[in-house]
């Protein structure tokens, strides 16, 4: 399983984008994404602690891949990281490069196909 984090400092962002991949992928077995936008309470901006807890829930994950819209929403999910104390969990985990939407609605759907993360990445040279 292939697990996908979305960050954004808008939670109606990461949800609607949910909402999307899991519509075009059926919510299949393959692809396990965790809506992490917002502060938690309702605001806007980021939140490390989430966005920790999310790279948590994915702990049985093959490959656990985070997107990010911008700014702090990439250094919360650099902290979240450095928070991450189990290296073996920590060696999942990578913050893509590549627009939010677009990004993980590729990786999402090419996972249902395959489980190899350098064919999932090769998505992304489409974008």
């Amino acid at each position: 399983m292939i697990g996908i984090i979305l960050v954004s400092h808008s939670q109606k962002i990461t949800d609607g984008t949910k909402e999307m991949i899991e519509e075009m992928t059926g919510k299949c077995d393959q692809v396990r994404i965790i809506s992490a936008g917002g502060t938690g309470d309702g605001r806007i901006g980021t939140n490390a602690i989430m966005i920790m807890e999310a790279i948590e829930a994915n702990k049985d994950c093959q490959n656990i891949f985070i997107f990010c819209d911008i700014g702090s929403a990439v250094l919360s999910s650099e902290s979240a990281v450095d928070l991450i104390e189990d290296s073996e969990l920590l060696s999942k985990v990578e913050i893509i490069d590549a627009p939010l939407v677009e990004g993980s609605f590729a990786v999402a759907v090419k996972s249902t196909v395959t489980q190899e993360k350098e064919e999932i990445l090769s998505e992304l040279s489409y974008l």
